[in-house]
């Protein structure tokens, strides 16, 4: 009886100690601690001896004192007295190493465990690796049907002035604040999205790894955003980065610029133990291999088929390349090369800086007429910066493009980013930085477009912009937008 109260009194002191304020003292009563989770109350990191956190119990409001257990396999790197729902620091024997087993334990005054050990893993990407089988191949040839040079003159259609110019370069500028707003201005014409509003930042801190910091083209399907990164260090490759947008809401995650994302990325290159959080989140998050992907702009969805495709040059001369990627590696399952060759003036030329695929598998690329251009034409009545339409399909397993007897008159902007349709309407969206044109495909490509058709939104008053680099509808035909400096998704505010 002596000797317990000796040893009782010896842990008063060393809890009191440490400034601890307790009620309940270390070994004399066991309560409930089913609501305890060491994984997302201690905070560890590699290189660091530092052990610091909360350990909450929400089933009692005392300070309970029991003895908190670090190891690294059988190597015991930290035994020590905390008190439940009170903050603490600790160092450990040593640092930590990138290849320990960590676990860690709460321990009564007998050192019987009153909880599962919690096994620690580092804060990680998910990366899948690049798939062993072959990828398919073909050469297509010559895609084009009919021939540029025909007719001799084309129909202009003049497209909404925007108050930009495709002569002059914006003039890009960060985001400095979570959240960030949108508004079209008076020079939109019959605009039905009013404006964008952040509603998930995404990771923007380059590494070796992934270009984070440059998002390119994107394509929404189902609950999933998919997101091609051009790589800094081997041009025209890249990766896909798959994002939950389901499981990110049923997370909190979604709109009202929260950070954790952010806030995940910088435990990834901080080399810290995930918490129970961090591993949900990066459940949310697929990184796939590294591929020749060329800009990473030119991508779509064929929802009939229900496969992902992407255009790109390839190393030969005015030669392209038709890229389908695996839902499920993200890799390439399917390439084919072709070019887009006039028949009879034998000029070649190409649009991979965007692709889209409508509900019905139509294929629509579109381009700017230059000087250049417009002299090799026929037709006398085009002009620098007018955008023509290069339409087709896919059919027998081929890829067959015509162009579109009308050019719009003129491009909104410096910068083609993106191009998109939404089934909802069955519009073809032309992005630029700031601004975009909506019109009706089908009526381009047959030759039918008016002025009235062509629908506009614009959000800056200037050429001082963020950089627009996609954009794109989810399944409740929501528009979504992924921008730059920094990286986020910005969705539609009525």
């Amino acid at each position: 009886m002596i000797l317990f109260k000796k040893i009782y009194l010896i842990v008063i002191a060393i809890i009191m100690s440490s400034g601890l304020a307790v009620q309940t003292v270390y070994g004399e009563t066991i309560q409930n601690l089913t609501s305890v989770n060491l994984k997302q109350d201690i905070q560890l990191q590699t290189g660091s001896d530092e052990i610091k956190g909360t350990i909450n119990n929400s089933q009692s409001t005392e300070a309970e004192a029991y003895m908190l257990v670090v190891k690294n396999k059988q190597e015991t790197l930290l035994k020590q007295t905390v008190v439940l729902n009170q903050a603490f620091e600790a160092r450990l024997n040593r640092k930590l190493k990138p290849q320990d087993q960590i676990t860690i334990q709460l321990e009564d005054q007998n050192g019987t465990p009153v909880i599962d050990a919690a096994k620690m893993a580092l804060t990680k990407w998910r990366v899948l690796n690049r798939p062993t089988n072959k990828v398919k191949t073909s050469n297509w040839g010559n895609v084009f049907q009919n021939s540029r040079i025909e007719p001799k003159k084309y129909q202009v259609v003049q497209a909404p002035k925007t108050g930009l110019s495709y002569l002059k370069k914006p003039h890009y500028i960060a985001s400095r604040r979570e959240v960030t707003t949108f508004k079209e201005n008076d020079r939109s014409v019959n605009n039905t999205i009013k404006g964008y509003q952040t509603a998930l930042l995404l990771p923007t801190r380059s590494t070796n790894l992934v270009n984070w910091q440059l998002p390119q083209g994107s394509v929404m399907h189902n609950q999933y955003l998919y997101v091609m990164y051009e790589s800094q260090e081997h041009k025209s490759y890249g990766r896909i980065v798959r994002y939950d947008i389901g499981k990110l809401k049923q997370l909190g995650v979604w709109q009202n610029g929260q950070d954790n994302l952010r806030q995940l990325e910088q435990k990834v290159n901080q080399h810290n133990f995930a918490t129970t959080t961090d591993e949900q989140l990066l459940q949310t998050i697929v990184i796939g291999p590294e591929f020749y992907m060329g800009h990473g702009q030119a991508v779509s969805f064929n929802k009939r088929y229900n496969q992902l495709w992407l255009v790109s040059l390839t190393k030969k001369s005015r030669q392209q390349q038709l890229t389908q990627v695996d839902l499920n590696t993200l890799y390439p399952k399917e390439r084919h090369n072709f070019i887009f060759k006039d028949t009879k003036n034998k000029q070649s030329f190409h649009g991979e800086h965007n692709l889209s695929i409508d509900d019905q598998g139509n294929v629509a690329m579109v381009g700017m007429i230059s000087d250049k251009t417009a002299k090799q034409l026929a037709a006398k009545n085009v002009r620098a910066g007018d955008l023509m339409l290069y339409h087709g399909y896919m059919q027998n397993g081929r890829l067959r493009m015509a162009i579109s007897n009308t050019v719009v008159r003129q491009k909104p902007g410096y910068f083609g980013q993106f191009l998109a349709v939404k089934s909802q309407t069955k519009q073809l969206f032309y992005l630029s930085d700031g601004v975009y044109y909506a019109l009706p495909a089908d009526k381009w490509a047959d030759g039918t477009l008016n002025q009235s058709d062509i629908n506009s939104g614009v959000y800056t008053e200037s050429y001082n912009t963020r950089e627009f680099e996609s954009q794109g509808w989810d399944s409740q035909g929501n528009a979504y937008l992924i921008v730059n400096r920094g990286a986020e998704v910005m969705q539609e505010t009525k």
